[in-house]
């Protein structure tokens, strides 16, 4: 009997940045579900455990956005939002943690262990 392993949305529209917080994920045990923008990210949200998202992207949703349409589906939804520009995020987010980029994987899988830790079960 293995861990469930928990699903991971990462929302970004660099693909570059995608394709490498996907690896890095499934390095360390987790199920990466990359999308390249919010309107696509929704349609996964149902099957999602935790969801990362860049703050800035296009299409016309924020990372602000999709966070609140998860928290409404998805009651207790973990999302971390990463941004190059704090300033930008409204003060009333409602994500569980915000990353400012530049950062380091090890930095962003610790914050993906502990949400994930948080209530549900251990053993």
């Amino acid at each position: 009997m293995g861990m469930d392993r928990k699903t991971v949305l990462i929302v970004d529209n660099e693909n570059g940045i995608r394709d490498l917080l996907g690896m890095s994920l499934a390095g360390a045990g987790y199920n990466p579900v990359l999308c390249e923008d919010g309107k696509h990210a929704i349609l996964y949200i149902s099957n999602a455990d935790l969801i990362i998202t860049d703050f800035s992207m296009p299409g016309g949703m924020n990372g602000a956005e999709l966070t609140k349409i998860a928290k409404r589906e998805k009651p207790g939804m973990p999302v971390i939002i990463m941004t190059g520009t704090p300033l930008e995020i409204p003060s009333d987010h409602l994500a569980d943690q915000v990353i400012e980029k530049p950062f380091k994987f090890e930095q962003l899988r610790e914050a993906v262990a502990n949400l994930l830790q948080k209530g549900g079960c251990h053993g």
